[in-house]
C-alpha cells in the first residue's frame, strides 16, 4: 500500500475511534472486547462484501483477506452465526412495553404503581402486556432481555416485578447509543459510497466549517441552523409522507430506506485539508 494512503487511512481511523472508545470506556467497555469486535468485524465483512462472484467463501480466502489465521476466522464465523440466530434485541419495543406498564391502568394496583404480574394466563399477566404493548414479539424473550438488564425479577412463582421505575433512564441511554450507531453508520457508508462511485452517483454529503468564530456567534449559529434544520426536516417529511411513505406494509420489505442527516459540531482543532492549501479545512 502507498505510505501516503496508509498514513491517510491511519488518521482516518484514530479519528473515527478517539470518539467511540471515549463512548465505550465510560460504559466500562474493555481494550480486549473492542478488539474480538473488531476481529470478528473484519470475518464478518470478509463474508458479505469480499466474495467472489459465483464462489462461495472459504475460510483460507477470509484469512488472507483479514490477517487473522484460518483458525481465528472458523471460530469468528461460528459466533457470527450464533449471533445471528433470532433473538430480541433491548429496543423501542421493549420501553413501550416497560412505559405500558408504568402508566395502563390495567397494570396498576390501587396506589397507581406497577403490579407484580402473573407471567401468562391472566387477563393482567406480562404476557398480555407484552402482545398489548409488542404484538408479535415473544414475551419469552422480552422478558429474558429485561432480567439480563435488571429492569425485572421474577420469583419462583413465576410472578414478574419491575424491579425499579429508576432504572428506566437505561432504555433513554440505550436509545441514544443506537440513535448514534445508526448516524455515524449512515454517515461513513455514504462517506465510502463516495469514494468508489462515478459523478453521476455521488450522494449528498456537504459540510460547513469556520474557523476562528467567537463565542456568541457560534452560539446564535447553532440556533439558526438548528431551527433551520428542523424547518427543512418538516418540508422533506411531508414530501416523503405525501409520495406514499409507510402507507404501504409490502414496501417495508422491498423499498429503500433514504434520509438526509444533518449534526452541529464545534471545537478548537482544525483538520486539514490534503488538498494543503491555506484555506481548505474538513
Amino acid at each position: 500500500m502507498d505510505k501516503q494512503l496508509k498514513s491517510a487511512l491511519t488518521r482516518m481511523a484514530a479519528s473515527i475511534l478517539r470518539p467511540l472508545i471515549k463512548v465505550l470506556m465510560r460504559h466500562d467497555f474493555s481494550h480486549s472486547e473492542l478488539t474480538e469486535l473488531v476481529r470478528k468485524t473484519y470475518v464478518e465483512v470478509a463474508y458479505d462484501a469480499f466474495k467472489i462472484p459465483n464462489h462461495k467463501m472459504t475460510y483460507s480466502r477470509a484469512a488472507l483477506l483479514t490477517g487473522l489465521s484460518r483458525k481465528e476466522v472458523v471460530r469468528l464465523r461460528r459466533q457470527i452465526e450464533l449471533s445471528n440466530s433470532p433473538q430480541l434485541r433491548l429496543s423501542y419495543v421493549a420501553k413501550q412495553v416497560v412505559q405500558g406498564w408504568l402508566t395502563d391502568s390495567d397494570y396498576l394496583d390501587d396506589l397507581q404503581n406497577p403490579r407484580q404480574l402473573p407471567l401468562k394466563g391472566a387477563q393482567s399477566s406480562f404476557a398480555n402486556l407484552v402482545s398489548k404493548y409488542a404484538g408479535t414479539v415473544s414475551f419469552s424473550s422480552l422478558l429474558d432481555e429485561l432480567g439480563r438488564c435488571g429492569i425485572t425479577s421474577q420469583n419462583s412463582f413465576g410472578v414478574v416485578e419491575l424491579t425499579s421505575d429508576g432504572k428506566i433512564p437505561m432504555f433513554e441511554e440505550l436509545e441514544r447509543i443506537r440513535v448514534m450507531s445508526v448516524c455515524v453508520s449512515d454517515l461513513f457508508g455514504t462517506a465510502v459510497h463516495d469514494l468508489n462511485s462515478s459523478n453521476n452517483d455521488i450522494r449528498f454529503q456537504r459540510q460547513l466549517v469556520y474557523s476562528g468564530i467567537e463565542e456568541n456567534l457560534a452560539r446564535r449559529f447553532h440556533d439558526v441552523g438548528s431551527e433551520k434544520a428542523m424547518a427543512l426536516f418538516k418540508t422533506l417529511n411531508e414530501f416523503l409522507f405525501s409520495g406514499g411513505s409507510n402507507l404501504d406494509p409490502m414496501h417495508r420489505e422491498t423499498g429503500k430506506r433514504v434520509g438526509l442527516g444533518i449534526y452541529y459540531f464545534e471545537g478548537a482543532k482544525q483538520v486539514k485539508s490534503v488538498k494543503m492549501t491555506s484555506d481548505e479545512y474538513a
